[in-house]
């Protein structure tokens, strides 16, 4: 799995970062792009900064919203769009990491979604795709944090893209 984790305040972290990792997803440029235009000076935006449904339509199928819960940790799946469920093996909405065991404490998705917790800085990924679809390759995604006004409780946003082989 090839990640990359940045500074938001860097204005090329994004470009160097999606460069490290041979990602090229206009997708990814513009799901960022949203966040930060939310952060105000920030660290992060708030949850209730954003509002996706109105603001970017169009990006709403490719994204996921996990809660996160850190007392015990663990990460739900709040929101799964469109484009992502269709592309996923199942349906996760509404479910805990910790009810899977390829996503939980011990697997290598739960610490990257800790580490962003953690660090609250911005994580490209590239993992392979694994999924129902054969024509993928791989995924692009970036993780990014949202502050709550609920104690002991986070957010993370996820704009995620998925690359098909080259046709032949």
């Amino acid at each position: 799995m090839q990640q990359v984790q940045f500074d938001a305040d860097d204005a090329d972290g994004l470009a160097r970062g999606m460069a490290e990792l041979k990602m090229s997803s206009p997708l990814i440029v513009a799901g960022y792009r949203y966040w930060n235009s939310r952060r105000a000076g920030r660290s992060m935006p708030l949850r209730s900064d954003l509002d996706p449904i109105i603001d970017i339509p169009t990006l709403v199928p490719h994204i996921i919203l996990f809660d996160v819960r850190r007392e015990p940790l663990d990460f739900r799946f709040r929101l799964v769009g469109s484009n992502v469920r269709q592309n996923l093996s199942r349906d996760y909405a509404g479910h805990w990491f910790s009810e899977f065991p390829n996503y939980d404490a011990s697997s290598s998705i739960w610490p990257r979604h800790k580490l962003l917790d953690e660090t609250g800085q911005p994580m490209l990924q590239r993992p392979n795709y694994v999924g129902p679809h054969n024509d993928f390759i791989y995924v692009e995604n970036i993780l990014l944090p949202l502050g709550v006004e609920e104690p002991g409780w986070g957010m993370q946003l996820m704009f995620i893209d998925f690359i098909r082989k080259p046709s032949p």
